[in-house]
């Protein structure tokens, strides 16, 4: 009962917190990506506070806080705290410190787990997971694994280590290619201190038993497939980190229309490189059609437009157009670079009277896997 009851004490802070920003005594952040501006993330006893530059509502903060422990009878370790200032809050960094009895936190910190960067995280960044695969490799005796053995360690213990960063973070190509080679290092060589030649090139071991493999998780192909999840619940799911990335990101345009820039986040990236790939393994059912493309997303049955009609692609102004675009007019708001004549004038006309029974609804547009 201990974890339940801890959990329905600081749920109080949370509400003390709500309370107060109705009564305009403290301010969240980012208020205009998300509704209400951004207070408090909360997970068991870690807890992050975000507020606004303020320091007469920095103080309304602390006397929530001084309330809370009153309240709960909860002790708030102040020294284990830290607190992070940016922009012009940077200036008045002492004071808050102060304030609330922190010491001022450097980058990257930890949080769940996770290093957390206002910029991408360097190789530097990843040693962590590194030296845990090095540690479990030093107290391994090799000589004393079949290659059966082995095998499954690689699985079971080497390939799960780097997991959980891997559903955030996009892998460097430069921390995949020094974790495969301490796998394939373990793998093929029985004395750690004599090196033995190769007997097949590592991409075939990853392959599936059936493809002529050994079924060892390929790490790239993995991280590809942890972060599409993300993509999968963006389209299909709403709660406030889809809102966020909603209004920040994509705003009125469709997610395959959208491009990373060098400004983006660096989980926003590592999305955007996969986007593509993830897009084509699946078709959208069409209900407002603002986040499905006509020409390019599948919708209409299991191709794209654009690859049941190349020549009309190919002559077609804006490629990028989603459906709730095409359709808000009659005739269809598409327009061509040159007049449609014999093929061209057929294939439209049977794009036209295929979308004649298409109604848009209110709901927004979801994605459906294709594989199994």
């Amino acid at each position: 009962m201990s974890p339940i009851l801890f959990n329905i004490v600081v749920d109080m802070l949370a509400i003390l917190i709500a309370r107060a920003k109705e009564a305009g005594q403290v301010e969240g952040v980012l208020p205009h990506l998300v509704q209400d501006g951004l207070s408090i993330l909360q997970y068991a006893d870690d807890t992050v506070i975000f507020m606004s530059h303020d320091v007469e509502r920095a103080r309304n903060m602390k006397l929530i806080l001084s309330t809370f422990e009153q309240l709960s009878g909860l002790k708030i370790n102040f020294h284990k705290s830290e607190i992070f200032c940016f922009g012009k809050a940077k200036d008045h960094k002492v004071f808050y410190s102060q304030l609330f009895g922190c010491g001022v936190g450097k980058f990257p910190f930890c949080y769940l787990g996770l290093p957390i960067h206002t910029r991408k995280l360097s190789n530097k960044d990843w040693q962590t997971i590194e030296n845990r695969i090095e540690k479990k490799l030093s107290g391994w005796k090799v000589k004393l694994l079949s290659v059966g053995g082995r095998l499954v360690l690689i699985n079971s213990v080497l390939s799960s280590l780097p997991m959980f960063m891997m559903s955030f973070f996009e892998l460097p190509k430069g921390v995949l290619e020094k974790i495969d080679r301490l796998r394939s290092r373990f793998y093929w060589q029985n004395d750690q201190h004599k090196r033995k030649y190769r007997l097949a090139k590592w991409e075939i071991l990853c392959q599936p038993k059936i493809q002529g493999g050994l079924g060892i998780q390929n790490l790239d192909l993995q991280n590809r497939c942890l972060l599409s999840k993300w993509l999968f619940k963006l389209l299909n799911e709403d709660g406030m980190w889809q809102e966020l990335l909603r209004n920040k990101y994509i705003k009125d345009k469709t997610l395959g229309s959208c491009t990373k820039k060098p400004t983006d986040s660096h989980f926003w990236k590592g999305l955007m490189n996969v986007k593509d790939t993830f897009m084509g393994l699946g078709s959208f059912r069409v209900k407002d059609g603002s986040q499905t493309r006509f020409w390019i997303d599948a919708w209409l049955g299991d191709q794209p437009l654009k690859d049941r009609f190349p020549a009309l692609f190919n002559i077609v102004r804006r490629k990028q157009d989603s459906v709730a675009r095409v359709l808000a007019s009659v005739p269809l708001n598409i327009s061509f670079r040159r007049n449609l004549v014999s093929r061209n004038l057929r294939d439209w006309l049977r794009i036209v009277a295929s979308i004649q029974d298409v109604n848009l609804l209110g709901e927004r547009d979801t994605f459906v896997w294709a594989l199994h």
